[in-house]
């Protein structure tokens, strides 16, 4: 499970690195969930690459894995501590994937 999970990751990074325009942000779920983590005072290298994070959060979750594997994964493949991790795949689940969110 954790390769789709790096590989949903790398795949985002690949996109944004080969893409000199990113795309708008596609619906208002993704302003609302860029809010969030502004509020939270999150950072993330760009809005598109932190609204593909919050989406393969949910594809893994939607998986079988918990929220705590989740959390574990974005701390190990991102620049976010634990905590912070934590607070992205909450908002994460609760935006884009509701039947995941505790």
């Amino acid at each position: 499970m954790r390769g789709k999970f790096v590989v949903s990751v790398a795949a985002v990074g690949f996109a944004l690195a080969t893409t000199f325009a990113p795309p708008a942000l596609a619906d208002e779920n993704d302003e609302i969930f860029l809010s969030v983590l502004d509020d939270e005072g999150i950072t993330y290298p760009s809005a598109v690459d932190a609204v593909k994070v919050g989406m393969a959060v949910c594809d893994y979750l939607q998986e079988g894995n918990s929220l705590l594997d989740a959390t574990q994964e974005v701390s190990n493949e991102t620049s976010l501590n634990i905590e912070d991790s934590g607070f992205f795949v909450g908002a994460a689940a609760a935006t884009y994937c509701p039947s995941e969110s505790p």
